[in-house]
């Protein structure tokens, strides 16, 4: 009887202590690799959150703000000739910090760069180029740094009766989401 009683105790105990029932909040990405798009589906976009970690809609029915959007620049020509960042609440965000002309040296900038500037900040990051390093200031005035990796911008015509500019960043980032310009 005395063996039975231990071992349902323990087992009472294992079962108490061995399922994690804590309500901390799910720790978020405060650094990645994403690709991000100016593709429109139904009337939404997808923007980035450093906040979130990732790519969400928007608009989106929790009226999340994304710190950036991914947009075609047409230049007065009509034609083509890149994509830009832009922060969906016209608040200046940007700033390039480096453009660098490998890639290696580039990403060892980026994974040096240690704390940005408290400068003037624009409000869109115009045209974006490879091994370009930018700092962003975002919405709720926090601080990422962004490694832009790759770019693409074309006319797409899938769509044969309404042809529709296209463009996708490839881009490495990191978020300080202290609050503080140092990483």
């Amino acid at each position: 009887m005395k063996i039975l009683l231990i071992s349902f105790l323990l087992m009472i105990f294992i079962l108490n202590n061995g399922c994690d029932e804590s309500v901390d909040p799910i720790p978020i990405d405060t650094s990645g690799e994403t690709t991000i798009t100016s593709k429109v589906v139904d009337f939404k976009s997808k923007g980035f959150s450093f906040q979130l970690g990732g790519l969400i809609d928007y608009p989106n029915s929790r009226n999340i703000i994304p710190d950036m959007l991914l947009l075609v620049h047409i230049n007065s020509e009509n034609i083509i000739s890149g994509v830009f960042f832009s922060p969906p609440n016209n608040q200046p965000s940007f700033r390039l910090l480096a453009q660098i002309n490998d890639a290696d040296s580039a990403r060892n900038y980026f994974s040096e760069l240690s704390e940005l500037p408290d400068t003037t900040y624009n409000l869109l990051a115009l045209t974006l180029k490879e091994n370009q390093i930018w700092a962003v200031k975002t919405y709720d005035e926090r601080y990422a740094k962004i490694l832009i990796i790759n770019t693409e911008a074309y006319l797409d015509s899938t769509m044969h009766d309404s042809p529709t500019p296209y463009g996708e960043a490839l881009i490495k980032w990191a978020y300080q989401p202290n609050g503080s310009r140092i990483f």
